[in-house]
């Protein structure tokens, strides 16, 4: 992230340095392939929108949907790195719920939602909503990145930089959404309005 240094970032939440660590890949999984764990058989999902390579785990026997990173928390749906997609995630909500599971968990939770399709389509509308309250705010205030991050649109607050980080990536893949609508332009000086 431009002006914050990552050592006092991470400081800040106390992750120790470490050296990069050597990864060894096993096999490689692909959407659809169904792995067989002995007693119990397990579908990958490719779920775009957290990341571009993010999978959910569909176990048919059990009728149970793991979801990963399309966590059910309150401060989901995130989609705050550079690969990552409000659109996608929207295309892999909607698969998700196409699903009808009757049982789901997801990472960051401790629970199980039993009923999981009502979840998924308020978790789905979260994202609409900030969108719209970007849009709104850009009716009243032409605003660049930064000054539409301050405002806290997307998250109530910002305790690390890592949060406000993700914030304007958030904000920036909406106002791109926005532009692509035709609802917002951004000026020379790179400052959106809406249109």
């Amino acid at each position: 992230m431009p002006g914050i240094n990552y050592r006092e970032a991470a400081a800040q939440m106390g992750i120790e340095e470490a050296d990069e660590p050597a990864v060894h890949i096993n096999c490689y999984i692909e959407d659809g392939q169904v792995l067989d764990l002995g007693h119990t058989k397990v579908e990958v999902l490719h779920t775009p929108g957290h990341s571009a390579g993010h999978c959910s785990f569909w176990f048919p026997d059990q009728e149970f949907l793991f979801t990963g990173d399309i966590c059910l928390t309150k401060a989901g749906p995130w989609y705050g790195e550079i690969l990552a997609s409000p659109d996608d995630m929207l295309a892999s909500i909607d698969r998700l719920i196409a699903l009808k599971p009757p049982r789901v968990c997801s990472c960051h939770i401790k629970e199980i939602d039993n009923n999981p399709v009502a979840t998924m389509q308020e978790y789905k509308e979260r994202i609409f909503k900030r969108e719209e309250r970007i849009y709104r705010y850009l009716k009243k205030n032409p605003a660049n990145v930064n000054e539409l991050a301050n405002q806290h649109l997307i998250y109530q607050m910002h305790p690390t930089p890592f949060v406000l980080f993700w914030e304007k990536l958030m904000v920036i893949k909406h106002l791109e959404r926005l532009e692509n609508m035709g609802r917002i332009q951004r000026n020379a000086q790179g400052v959106f309005e809406a249109v």
